[in-house]
């Protein structure tokens, strides 16, 4: 029987597990996050790109063919739908407006339309659902950047064996680490440094944050997935995701802010743009009503 490989998000949370990660909250809905890397893991640290093979047993361990069949892309907004985003509290701006429109609530999301649903940034999508080969990945960094006194984004899709850069346009100094991740140096950027580059050890989930400790408020969801077919919706909800193998497969967002996720099925046809909308129901903690499927959890 042919191999193949099912890559879902619940997939990518078995992976979590494992590894012992914590992607059932993030910085955004009050967990504590340190902002010293974690202790050494039993291996050297990883100061060099993770070795080749290393990466190949992770993505494509079946030793599948590469897809190099016809392709299309997927498109739409993201969405969010209950009460509004409520104000994160314990944090000091000071007089970073950047930083408080982007870490001031606990989740970004825009004015609310006929529906009364909102458009909702940062949430990480990823269409699924394709088996029998696998997608190499064609890029080798994924970026973010430090931009005054907050970075561009609070979260970070990319795949694993990819390099983080984390570039600066900041004047003041930045030390950007995993928090899971032990690094054995201080290493810093701001608008006069190269890029900070950092290597996430395995797949899975990360959370990025300032070591100076001058920016507890910042702090990044950073995905490792196993295969490219993920980006980041933008501060309007939108998201585009190209050179999606034809077939019937399925597009998958979910918020680490209000940990919900939405799901559906599309039908990528060769040359065009499939139009995807996905609304993420938020229910505060505490709430009675159902929750929702918790798929990173299974």
């Amino acid at each position: 029987m042919r191999a193949t490989r099912l890559l879902t998000f619940a997939a990518m949370a078995a992976l979590i597990g494992c590894h012992g990660g914590s992607h059932g909250s993030s910085a955004e809905d009050g967990a504590a996050i340190s902002l010293q890397p974690g202790p050494p893991p039993s291996a050297p640290a990883h100061a060099t790109p993770i070795p080749v093979a290393s990466i190949e047993a992770a993505v494509n361990p079946a030793h599948l063919p590469a897809y190099d069949g016809p392709t299309g892309s997927v498109e739409g907004t993201i969405r969010v739908d209950g009460p509004a985003a409520p104000d994160r509290k314990g944090y000091e701006y000071g007089k970073c407006r950047d930083a408080a429109t982007i870490y001031g609530k606990a989740f970004r999301e825009g004015p609310a339309g006929a529906d009364g649903s909102r458009s909702l940034a940062d949430a990480i999508i990823a269409v699924t659902g394709y088996t029998g080969y696998y997608l190499p990945e064609r890029n080798d960094v994924a970026s973010i950047s430090v931009d005054d006194c907050a970075f561009s984004s609070k979260t970070v899709a990319m795949t694993f064996g990819q390099r983080l850069e984390i570039k600066g346009t900041a004047k003041d100094i930045w030390a950007p680490a995993l928090a899971q991740v032990y690094q054995p140096a201080l290493m810093v950027v701001n608008a006069n440094t190269e890029p900070v580059k950092l290597y996430p050890p395995h797949p899975g989930y990360f959370t990025l944050v300032d070591t100076t400790q001058g920016h507890q408020y910042a702090a990044v969801d950073v995905y490792a997935m196993l295969q490219p077919l993920h980006t980041v919706s933008d501060v309007t909800g939108h998201y585009r995701i190209d050179g999606v193998p034809v077939g019937k497969l399925k597009v998958n967002a979910r918020l680490a802010a209000i940990g919900r996720e939405a799901s559906a099925d599309v039908e990528v046809q060769q040359g065009v743009v499939q139009h995807v909308d996905l609304v993420l129901h938020y229910v505060p903690r505490g709430a009675a009503a159902d929750a929702g499927p918790e798929l990173w959890k299974k």
